[in-house]
């Protein structure tokens, strides 16, 4: 039996094809990152290590939230992506963020930002994906 929600229930209900929407999902969103953190520097190339291992982190957990999305093997995507608005949240957090850090400062404090607010739309999908 899976449970209803939480970490047991993604556990339960990962599968192939999470970890390949995650992968791929990471690839991208690096990709999308990194743009956005050149756009923000003028252009030049990335301003330091830290920048990269950030961007690496964010784009992880990115991904995972973005993974969240995929249904479970057997469970229409009708019943997964319940939730309305609260449900959207997290993926709109994800997707908008690559456009506000384009526009950022080219320090870390968004790129701390970056990873505090992927962080907690992960969160919030893998505790509560159906609601608010």
């Amino acid at each position: 039996t899976v449970v209803a929600g939480g970490p047991d229930y993604w556990r339960a209900a990962w599968s192939t094809r999470h970890t390949t929407a995650a992968v791929l999902g990471a690839v991208a969103l690096f990709g999308l990152l990194v743009s956005a953190r050149q756009n923000a520097t003028g252009g030049d190339a990335l301003v330091s290590g830290l920048d990269v291992a950030a961007l690496t982190l964010a784009a992880l957990v990115g991904a995972v939230t973005l993974a969240t999305y995929v249904p479970p093997v057997g469970v229409p995507a009708r019943e997964h992506l319940t939730g309305g608005s609260c449900g959207i949240i997290p993926l709109a957090a994800t997707l908008v963020a690559p456009v506000l850090l384009a526009q950022a400062p080219a320090t870390l404090l968004p790129l701390a930002a970056l990873v505090a607010c992927y962080g907690v739309a992960a969160g919030k999908r893998i505790t509560d994906h159906a609601s608010c």
